[in-house]
């Protein structure tokens, strides 16, 4: 047995070298403000989020990273997803037992709303209500309530680029009614409130939810780390504040 004697400076480079978390990945996918204002400058709710997990603890480095939800279905379907999926909910993943995964309780409560212009209103009241009307939604995006009728043939589905998008077209009344989450519409009129007063919200909406962080079971420690964070008081805090400041309201929605 060989033993090396390292000089005393060695050993005091190597007691005074700093500490390297390690790191964790979670993945972003709702390409929407408030949740990702600009992907290229990594804004908006989300990546402010996985800030503030980092801020309250060291043991893990949290890494905000944008992917399609496809890809990540792939990496699911494939058993290699290496990351935390943040914002979804059991049910999206087929998982409403949640013994696929492991989820955290829910971070964020949101719903996606049936809007309509204050001079043609609309209120859900049912698979018929949506006959012969003229829907707006994002590309891309599955709405549940919607999806049967326009494969019956009797509503039209008018896609947009983004909600921006989206919001504008009913204001301008080039839509019957359009599908939009509360989240989203909360940021909009918080940047344009004179367009608050020209929208009228159903009733029912057209779904209530809650966002959590999916987690593959290899990834138990870091997951316990972000589970145990959100017990924390001032953590709690510094989320409300977060959701202050992207004008999140978590109240319950009056629809009048």
């Amino acid at each position: 047995m060989v033993f090396i004697s390292l000089p005393l400076r060695a050993l005091e480079e190597v007691d005074n070298k700093p500490h390297v978390s390690e790191k964790v990945y979670i993945y972003v996918y709702h390409l929407k403000p408030p949740y990702i204002e600009q992907l290229e400058l990594e804004t908006g709710l989300y990546f402010d989020l996985v800030q503030l997990f980092n801020n309250y603890q060291t043991e893990f480095q949290f890494v905000p990273q944008f992917v399609p939800r496809k890809r990540l279905n792939r990496e699911i379907a494939n058993s290699t997803l290496d990351g935390m999926i943040l914002g979804v909910h059991p049910i999206w993943f087929k998982d409403k037992a949640q013994t696929k995964f492991l989820w955290t309780p829910p971070i964020l409560n949101d719903q996606d709303e049936f809007i309509s212009h204050v001079n043609n209103t609309f209120d859900y009241l049912g698979p018929v209500s949506l006959y012969n009307k003229n829907i707006g939604g994002v590309r891309g995006y599955h709405y549940f309530r919607v999806a049967p009728i326009l494969k019956m043939g009797k509503a039209k589905l008018t896609p947009t680029g983004s909600e921006l998008q989206l919001l504008e077209m009913l204001i301008k009344e080039r839509l019957d009614l359009a599908v939009i989450s509360r989240a989203t519409l909360n940021y909009y009129f918080a940047i344009h409130p004179e367009w608050q007063s020209k929208i009228h919200y159903s009733k029912t909406p057209h779904e209530q939810y809650y966002r959590a962080i999916l987690s593959p079971k290899s990834l138990e420690k870091p997951f316990n780390i972000i589970k145990k964070l959100m017990e924390n008081e001032e953590f709690k805090s510094a989320l409300n504040g977060l959701k202050l400041k992207y004008s999140f309201q978590e109240k319950p929605v009056v629809h009048k």
